[in-house]
C-alpha cells in the first residue's frame, strides 16, 4: 500500500496525496502538485510481485468514475 504522504511521480514533479478510496477492486489515489495546488492527478495503486505501483487509469469512463466516487465521498463533508 502507498502510504506516503508525498509521492514523486514520473513527470518528476512531488505531489502530496490528497485522498485514497477503495472502489470495485481498485484503490485510487488522488494528487496534488506541491507546488501548484490546481495541479492534481489521479492514479490506481496495483500490487504486482509484492511491491506497489501507481499507473495511470484505463480509460475516460475510469477517469470519470474516479472523479465521481471522489465527489461523492466529499459532499457529504
Amino acid at each position: 500500500m502507498i502510504d506516503n504522504s508525498c509521492i514523486r511521480l514520473e513527470d518528476h514533479k512531488e505531489y502530496n496525496v490528497v485522498d485514497k478510496i477503495l472502489s470495485d477492486g481498485n484503490t485510487y489515489i488522488y494528487l496534488s502538485n506541491k507546488e501548484d495546488e490546481n495541479d492534481i492527478c489521479i492514479r490506481k495503486q496495483i500490487q504486482e510481485d509484492n511491491r506497489t505501483f501507481l499507473v495511470g487509469l484505463d480509460s475516460n469512463e475510469e477517469i470519470q468514475h474516479a472523479l465521481e466516487i471522489f465527489v461523492k465521498k466529499h459532499s457529504n463533508d
